[in-house]
């Protein structure tokens, strides 16, 4: 049968409504998401760099508190609680005035690579641990906007996203920065009609670099973060190549599948031809702290085997041609846990309970934690008096 143009717009509500129906069914009780993780005491003497008996006694002086942390009526910690911890014991990770704030861009131009999923992991984790954390959503499909909780086109209206700054409405990017559910982790989100700014920014390139409106952006405000991690679109727009130029610091996830593991060997080089157009044009110098593949969505040998044996010749072969030089060691497995865990706008860090396996789920958070880890030597590499901090509280 044949389909209007209104017909479509009733399907687009109808879509609507059923979002709405499971957020209210999946977040509390008014529909609104929330981080209540309970931290127990292991977890919370690694997260604030204390030992456990420091602790107990921090908590008996009144500085912390504990609650009971689920249905085995264990005692645990709030994340909130740990932050307290951390500034009483002088433990917060922060930068000092002459040390730069991290830019990393996720970045692939092939859809469906994990891009989403590691750069919200990698956002949350770096929180949890108490770096200020901005999470910048340019993607208009909105998937990391929609994982905190948002829907779209209904939560975020066009003034929210940057699609105002890279109008020129606005002059710095503070206005669209917002709170989320865990402490120390913001978001600039991100819905359909940020899209328009692809349009505008090629249209304005005779007045303007094209690079230039979020290097620009991040400068009025990357004082107040330790780590800005960029989401971008999975395409080669101006709003990647402003990411591209933003970024101090490149992560791609690679699935190490051949059509994947192709497709990123093209991505380097349009990455390559890009920057050096964009150098050349601009008479500007674009530099990286570190450029790394991150092996996302690999089978376990445990799961179709032979395709997981194609995996780990081409995971090889990866390894072989890139190096540590360009390689973290981790892998990112496919994962029914971290699936699971998305279909309720939700990450490995938020679910409670089992919603698969507890040999999957432990599986795939072992595989993140490994990931976040490595990133952060990375980053600490360039941090002297945080990785000086890190070193000194691990030994107390």
């Amino acid at each position: 049968m044949a389909v209007s143009i209104n017909e479509l717009a009733d399907l687009v509500q109808r879509s609507d409504k059923i979002i709405n129906h499971i957020k209210t069914h999946i977040f509390s009780p008014d529909g609104e998401k929330v981080f209540d993780k309970a931290f127990k005491i292991g977890e919370a003497s690694s997260l604030i760099g204390r030992h456990p008996t420091t602790i107990r006694d921090a908590e008996k002086q009144g500085a912390i508190s504990a609650i009971r942390a689920d249905a085995s009526n264990a005692r645990g910690f709030t994340l909130s609680e740990i932050n307290k911890a951390r500034r009483h014991f002088n433990t917060m990770p922060r930068l000092e005035a002459n040390e730069e704030p991290a830019v990393l861009a996720v970045q692939n131009f092939k859809g469906g690579v994990g891009k989403t999923s590691l750069a919200v992991h990698l956002s949350q984790w770096l929180a949890i641990r108490g770096f200020r954390v901005l999470l910048i959503d340019l993607d208009s499909q909105a998937s990391a906007t929609t994982l905190f909780g948002y829907t779209p086109d209904m939560d975020i209206d066009a003034e929210d996203t940057l699609l105002p700054f890279f109008e020129g409405e606005q002059r710095t990017m503070h206005y669209a920065i917002r709170d989320t559910t865990i402490e120390n982790l913001s978001l600039i989100p991100a819905n359909l009609q940020l899209y328009n700014a692809e349009y505008m920014v090629a249209a304005n390139h005779a007045q303007r670099p094209i690079y230039s409106y979020l290097p620009e952006g991040i400068e009025s405000i990357k004082k107040d973060f330790e780590v800005i991690i960029i989401d971008p679109p999975p395409a080669l727009g101006m709003l990647s190549i402003n990411a591209l130029v933003a970024a101090t610091s490149l992560l791609i996830p690679m699935p190490p599948r051949m059509l994947d593991f192709t497709s990123s060997l093209q991505f380097f080089n349009m990455l390559h031809e890009t920057l050096d157009e964009i150098q050349g044009h601009y008479q500007t110098q674009i530099e990286y702290d570190f450029v790394k593949l991150v092996t996302s969505k690999k089978k376990q040998r445990n799961t179709n085997e032979k395709y997981a044996r194609a995996e780990d010749d081409i995971l090889d072969l990866a390894r072989r041609i890139f190096g540590s030089e360009y390689m973290l060691d981790s892998i990112i497995y496919e994962s029914t846990a971290i699936d699971n865990a998305a279909s309720e706008f939700k990450t490995l860090f938020e679910i409670h309970g089992q919603t698969t396996s507890y040999k999957s789920f432990r599986t795939a958070m072992a595989s993140i934690d490994a990931m976040c880890e490595e990133v952060l030597q990375e980053l600490l590499v360039h941090w002297p008096s945080i990785s000086n901090k890190l070193k000194t509280a691990s030994a107390q």
